[in-house]
């Protein structure tokens, strides 16, 4: 990947929950990325400028405008200011694109997309990317969230699941509302029935939760498994 520093407007600015908005972006000049990618964003805040890494949550195929998916950090510097004032339309510096667990480096036919909370964001440029796949003969894409109302492109990962035969989707919840009929529990909890042997394995999320996870499937001794972690504090 080219790394560069480059400015942008932000366009849009999209409520997925109380906790995650979509921040839209568009861009000076293009760039080239790889889904998996993350650019590092400069704001100036009470004159510091302030640098945080955000993935990239849309398609490669659009590379004039991108969007991020952040989550509200109420201790944070950055992520306050998109519910606190009104960003659109904030110029903003940034650089990149980088990254190490990018598609490219994803070689197998079975692949697993695992997203904890935000991380839904990244695992949707992913999913886009081996949707149109024809060497990808199984896609399997689970989001564990704490609550329905936190479950991030919910309509996306489903629409894609109605597409196609090779995918599964399936979206689980620590918190359930009464009647409802979504999984509850934590991703781990779910994972008995797939078989990991060549496979490349995706998570990303909270450190912990994604740590947490890969344990468990290593636990299952799989064969030729491949893992790419985005864990975050």
């Amino acid at each position: 990947m080219n790394i560069k520093k480059f400015t942008g407007k932000i366009n849009n600015v999209v409520d997925l929950s109380k906790t995650a908005k979509e921040i839209s972006i568009s861009l000076s000049e293009h760039i080239d990325f790889i889904p998996g990618s993350f650019i590092n964003v400069f704001i100036d805040i009470n004159g510091e400028k302030v640098r945080r890494a955000y993935s990239i949550s849309s398609s490669s195929m659009e590379n004039k405008n991108i969007t991020l998916t952040i989550r509200l950090s109420p201790t944070g510097l950055l992520t306050p200011l998109f519910w606190n004032k009104d960003m659109i339309g904030e110029n903003i510096e940034m650089m990149g694109p980088l990254g190490l667990n990018t598609v490219d480096k994803m070689k197998q036919d079975k692949i697993y997309l695992f997203a904890f909370g935000v991380g839904a964001g990244v695992v949707k440029s992913i999913a886009d990317h081996f949707f149109n796949q024809k060497n990808i003969k199984s896609l399997i894409i689970l989001t564990g969230s704490k609550s329905e109302d936190e479950i991030l492109y919910k309509d996306y990962f489903n629409s894609l699941f109605l597409d196609s035969e090779n995918m599964f989707v399936d979206h689980i919840v620590s918190r359930i509302r009464e009647g409802s009929s979504i999984k509850r529990g934590y991703i781990q909890d779910y994972i008995n029935e797939f078989d990991f042997n060549n496979s490349d394995v995706y998570v990303c999320g909270q450190e912990k939760a994604c740590n947490d996870l890969v344990e468990k499937i290593k636990s299952t001794n799989p064969n030729d498994c491949n893992y790419f972690i985005e864990g975050f504090h």
